[in-house]
């Protein structure tokens, strides 16, 4: 049975002959707006078929982002959804090309919740790092990503530890806060009772570094107290500072000269003060079109960071439903721009499980579902993700949110809710994650290789994404089923014994009714 995401979009348009028209007695139209009121028409009348033929018209005599956008709308609801896709970024281009840089972001996310993919992962010893990465950046493990939570200075105990919480039986990588820079004499200059708590606890820590000042102020004479505690505190330091400078609302938003000169200073105090200090340079995932006027070079960038969160509803809109939205959609754009530059840090990630606008109501999968998304689509697409920081606060009656308004706080609690930690230590689990800063992940997921060696232990993974609810998913190895795990990442194990010559393997996603999303086939060969 054809999947219905299988209908590839023909980038080469050809007009229909008269014979081929949804309405042989309608006169046929001579112009692409002719074409187009004809295809609404057919929408109006709820004949999908017909207006995709004439949107396709439409596009091939005038290819406006208007026209492809409403080929693609068509598509999407007659469940071709790869064709939908190519017909989403033909749009995006063309609204690229003429500068509109808002509408080509939001197309390309409406693209993202129809884009299907299927691919299968093996554990390798060690991991290669990409082609284009000449070597690892200051404090970047080899391999592996470095878990880390949110931990403020009450997670601090009488004794001078970071508590342990017994939920996850073992200290994470890495403990993050924000923290203050203020004037000298203004305040606390460094936050060393709990970075001293990370360390006896074998943590690095993550700083969310934020001006307390207008950013002329921030002088090497501002930054030399912080600079000289966090040397003399030994412990690997990712400083983030002044993220989000994207967000209009941030005080050193306002000059992006400024404020790459005021990076690259901070930069040079830490790397002549404290060589144990990684620069993360981190924009927020909206605007992106601005964020390299704020770039200040790869010299001043250690690590890229980002922050990511899946919540039920955008803005706290009930009628801007998220539910389909995947994280790794926002990371995407970022990753592709700055991997092979620098690593990537995702320097704050929570999914909700209970959302402002609607506090009566539950979305506990929902959570756990992006929980996945999120780690084990780092793991295994994202190579160059080092490192992801759980934001573990219930927003919703938190004191520091009590701007914002309740329609947009969330509870991103990690530990008190059930179905997020279950999936959490899942991830624990895995090789791939690293507990503790300085080391390496001992396996770590590669793309299924077109040769193995016989013999060899072939367990992997599954990374599957649908357009629809992904009801059940099934593996063959030559026609014979393999036993698939039953969520994010699809853990299986291949035979051991395989003969020698080629085998094809074989993943089938399906819907509720039974019907394929996506079939995927990777051929190889053992010797």
């Amino acid at each position: 049975m054809r999947s219905p995401g299988s209908r590839a979009a023909l980038l080469t348009l050809t007009l229909l002959t008269p014979a081929l028209q949804p309405d042989a007695r309608a006169a046929t139209p001579h112009s692409a707006d002719g074409w187009y009121a004809l295809a609404r028409s057919h929408m109006q009348a709820r004949q999908l078929q017909a207006a995709e033929q004439a949107f396709t018209q439409a596009a091939a005599l005038n290819p406006t982002a208007a026209n492809w956008r409403a080929l693609a709308d068509t598509r999407a609801a007659l469940r071709h959804y790869d064709a939908a896709v190519q017909a989403y970024e033909q749009a995006a281009a063309r609204a690229r090309a003429r500068g509109d840089t808002a509408t080509a972001r939001a197309t390309d996310l409406i693209a993202a919740r129809y884009r299907q993919e299927g691919e299968a992962y093996l554990l390798t010893p060690g991991a290669a790092p990409p082609a284009c990465t000449p070597r690892p950046a200051k404090l970047e493990p080899e391999s592996g990503i470095l878990l880390g939570r949110y931990a403020d200075e009450q997670a601090v105990t009488a004794s001078g530890t970071l508590s342990v919480d017994p939920r996850l039986g073992t200290p994470l990588a890495v403990s993050f806060r924000y923290f203050t820079l203020r004037a000298p004499g203004q305040g606390e200059a460094f936050p060393t009772r709990w970075v001293s708590a990370a360390r006896r606890a074998g943590q690095a820590v993550h700083i969310a570094l934020e001006p307390g000042m207008p950013l002329r102020q921030v002088t090497e004479q501002t930054l030399l107290p912080f600079a000289r505690a966090a040397r003399t505190s030994g412990v690997p330091i990712y400083l983030r500072f002044a993220g989000e400078f994207n967000d209009p609302s941030n005080e050193w938003s306002r000059d992006p000269a400024l404020y790459r000169t005021r990076f690259r200073l901070v930069h040079d105090v830490m790397a002549r003060t404290a060589p144990n200090v990684a620069l993360v340079w981190m924009p927020m995932p909206s605007r992106l079109d601005i964020i390299d006027r704020y770039y200040p070079g790869p010299d001043a960038v250690d690590w890229v960071g980002l922050s990511l969160y899946a919540t039920p509803y955008r803005n706290g809109n009930l009628r801007d439903s998220a539910l389909t939205d995947s994280p790794l959609d926002a990371l995407d754009p970022i990753y592709r721009r700055y991997a092979c530059t620098h690593p990537i840090q995702i320097s704050e990630f929570a999914s909700s499980n209970r959302s402002g606008a609607q506090p009566g109501a539950g979305y506990a999968s929902f959570a756990a579902q992006k929980l996945r998304e999120l780690y084990w689509g780092a793991a295994l697409r994202y190579p160059r993700v080092k490192n992801i920081n759980w934001l573990d606060l219930n927003m919703l009656g938190n004191p520091y949110v009590q701007p914002r308004p309740m329609t947009r706080r969330n509870d991103y609690r990690l530990l008190d809710i059930p179905e997020k930690l279950a999936a959490f230590r899942e991830v624990l689990t895995h090789p791939a994650f690293l507990t503790s800063p300085g080391g390496r992940a001992p396996l770590t997921p590669q793309p299924f290789p077109t040769r193995v060696r016989r013999g060899a232990p072939l367990q992997g993974h599954l990374w599957v994404r649908t357009a629809e609810p992904l009801a059940r998913l099934t593996l063959t190895l030559d026609g014979r089923p393999v036993t698939v795990g039953a969520a994010l990442p699809f853990a299986f194990t291949l035979p051991a014994d395989l003969t020698s010559g080629p085998h094809t393997l074989t993943l089938t996603a399906l819907n509720a009714a039974g019907e394929p999303l996506l079939t995927r086939a990777r051929p190889f060969t053992v010797q």
